[in-house]
């Protein structure tokens, strides 16, 4: 069972630093709130400790002590969050204002999820989000007709092939 907290924990912190790397100014912003240390917890799953000193950003499984805050919240409560990025005060306790403070620099931060996604699910993915990002945020009617798109993402998924290919050989 610790084995698997470990594992948990490392990759929780893995995605957390991958997010902070991932956008130009979520650093510099959580920076100026640490330290902090609060705790989340998702229903049905134990809750995270987490804190935050400057770029040190430690997360584990184990109960800590005088935590800041607790965000204790369900599956309707991230999908809330998901789509109106806000999160009701009853799923807050403790010092609602550093909570209010993290989840607005949250909110407010411009994280590359395309490349989240390539760090953490690979190429591949990565790339077709981008592609799906520059598609969802065209306003024109559709350009590429559909047989070209799959080409261009086979060509591209051949490429990466390859280039893995190579890399491996040396």
């Amino acid at each position: 069972m610790l084995d698997i907290k470990n594992k948990i924990n490392q990759s929780v912190s893995k995605f957390i630093e991958d997010a902070i790397s991932s956008s130009p100014d979520l650093g510099d912003k959580l920076d100026n709130i640490s330290p902090i240390l609060f705790s989340l917890s998702v229903s049905g799953i134990e809750p995270f400790f987490i804190r935050i000193n400057k770029n040190i950003v430690n997360v584990s499984m184990d109960e800590v002590e005088n935590i800041d805050f607790l965000i204790s919240i369900g599956v309707s409560g991230i999908a809330q969050y998901i789509t109106s990025k806000t999160i009701e005060k009853k799923h807050i306790e403790g010092d609602e204002e550093k909570a209010f403070v993290l989840i607005n620099i949250l909110k407010n931060t411009a994280i590359d999820f395309s490349i989240l996604i390539e760090r953490n699910f690979g190429h591949l993915p990565g790339v077709l989000s981008y592609l799906a990002g520059i598609k969802i945020n065209q306003n024109t009617d559709v350009t590429i007709m559909p047989d070209d798109l799959s080409q261009k993402l086979r060509s591209i998924s051949i490429r990466l092939d390859r280039l893995e290919a190579l890399n491996n050989e040396n």
